[in-house]
């Protein structure tokens, strides 16, 4: 199973090029500073006679209010930070990812059979699962069935269920014609393999 449409959260910092140009900054600079600003490294380390620990300690930027106060670059002893070149807005982490069912924002859950599952029966389990699964998701949460492939599968396969057993009828009806003798024709039909020889009347 995949998931289509997720949006994860994500801090997207937005510069502005006539404020970085007028420091004499590049793209590159701010975007150097920005991946060494969030590293979860460790942070120094207790040495003692017998035993050294290491000290992790996560100081990851995980909202937008603190990037605002990152330091960027130092101009004539004072800090620029982000604030000053342009403003880091909570977001996601993909604007051009998106899911809709039926005009509104969505998340698609995508299923997929196992190499030799049965996709009918897949089909059929998911359908019969997803009762049981709703009483475990908020009541606010909407689930519908967007596409079923199953649907042209499974008809393609009643067609051909329909089709033996016209062949079968027919094949017996031709026996019983040729026999004219509906006791002999069910025993030949039991004793019979396909293709049946029909003797002559």
């Amino acid at each position: 199973m995949s998931i289509g449409g997720q949006q994860k959260p994500a801090v997207r910092v937005q510069i502005d090029p006539t404020k970085l140009a007028a420091l004499g900054l590049q793209m590159e600079d701010v975007a150097g500073v920005i991946t060494a600003a969030t590293v979860d490294a460790p942070k120094g380390s207790i040495n003692g006679p017998k035993r050294a620990l290491t000290i992790y300690d996560n100081d990851q930027l995980l909202k937008a209010a603190p990037w605002n106060d990152v330091v960027v670059a130092y101009k004539n002893g004072a800090p620029i930070r982000i604030r000053d070149i342009g403003i880091a807005v909570d977001g996601p982490e993909n604007r051009l990812l998106k899911a809709w069912q039926n005009g509104h924002d969505g998340i698609l859950l995508l299923v997929n059979k196992q190499p030799g599952a049965n996709v009918i029966e897949a089909a059929q389990r998911v359908q019969t699962l997803l009762p049981r699964a709703m009483q475990s998701i908020p009541a606010s949460v909407k689930v519908e069935i967007v596409a079923n492939r199953t649907t042209t599968i499974k008809a393609s396969v009643e067609d051909v269920e329909r089709t033996l057993a016209l062949t079968i009828a027919l094949v017996v009806m031709v026996i019983f014609l040729f026999l004219r003798n509906a006791w002999a024709t069910i025993i030949r039909e039991s004793r019979c393999r396909w293709p049946c020889s029909v003797p002559p009347p």
